[in-house]
């Protein structure tokens, strides 16, 4: 139980982190990827500060947040205690580094688990941002739209899109895990624990997993955002997206999400991996 508290709290704290500093730029990937023009990253940044200001870049931060308390901590700890059976299945001490094939199903499992939070956050998070952007509509905030969505709708539909993420998170989560794993396992001492890992590694393993998530995962991000705020089927949505600029029409803030990914991982993972490590020091 000493171990699920842990992998809960620090969770909870890392992935709050993670969305404070990285809400503005996600707000901005999921702005871009609605839009039909093919406007860049900067002049999209540009544009909402003119015409919103500066504070509609934290607009729904608050139903983020709860995501990141629920899913937040299910991720985490899911991840953790997977892999602790893991270890147990092939005698191994904790904190050992894994074969390639476990660390990604742990990971993979983790991000699946956590969808069951994660999807409704993210569906009511899409749609109060397709609301400011169609002109003369009263901005709603996303805890209302999530509760008058499932009065009106019933909570089928704040599910709408979920085989889409999990496929997204499948790949996306355990290949986010198995880059930083193998990453830090890099920087670590030979016959060393993960715990004994360089700070040099762990900062250098945020980059990474950033990147192992988004590189793999984007185009179906982008298929599953548009799917969300669309009326029509996934197909039809990847067609009318290829439609609108071919594969890199696919990629569409991609520069914006990556450069999240990057500058938030190093925040989110370096406050995990060192808080675990003083809890497990300390407790």
């Amino acid at each position: 139980m000493k171990n699920i508290g842990i992998d809960l709290f620090v969770g909870i704290v890392s992935s709050c982190v993670n969305t404070m500093v990285g809400y503005p730029m996600d707000f901005i990937k999921t702005r871009m990827q609605l839009q039909q023009s093919k406007q860049g990253t900067m002049q999209s940044i540009i544009k909402i500060i003119q015409m919103e200001g500066i504070n509609a870049l934290y607009r729904g931060v608050s139903i983020q947040l709860l995501n990141s308390v629920f899913a937040g901590s299910i991720y985490f700890t899911t991840y953790e205690q997977i892999r602790r059976q893991f270890e147990k299945y092939n005698n191994l001490p904790m904190n050992s580094y894994l074969p390639l094939y476990q660390t990604f199903l742990a990971g993979s499992t983790a991000g699946i688990c956590s969808d069951l939070f994660a999807i409704p956050f993210e569906y009511t998070k899409i749609q109060s941002q397709k609301q400011e952007i169609l002109k003369g509509q009263k901005v709603r905030g996303p805890l209302f739209i999530l509760f008058e969505t499932i009065r009106k709708q019933g909570i089928k539909q704040i599910y709408k899109g979920s085989l889409l993420q999990v496929i997204r998170d499948f790949v996306g989560c355990g290949s986010f895990f198995l880059a930083h794993s193998e990453t830090l396992h890099f920087f670590t001492p030979a016959g060393k624990s993960r715990n004994e890992a360089s700070q040099t590694g762990i900062f250098v393993a945020s980059i990474a997993a950033g990147f192992g998530y988004w590189v793999i995962s984007y185009p179906l991000d982008i298929i599953k955002t548009r799917y969300q705020v669309d009326n029509q089927n996934a197909l039809n949505v990847a067609k009318q997206i290829y439609l609108q600029g071919g594969v890199l029409q696919f990629y569409k803030g991609f520069k914006i999400t990556v450069l999240r990914s990057v500058f938030v991982n190093i925040f989110q993972l370096y406050t995990y991996e060192n808080l675990r490590r003083a809890c497990y020091k300390y407790a």
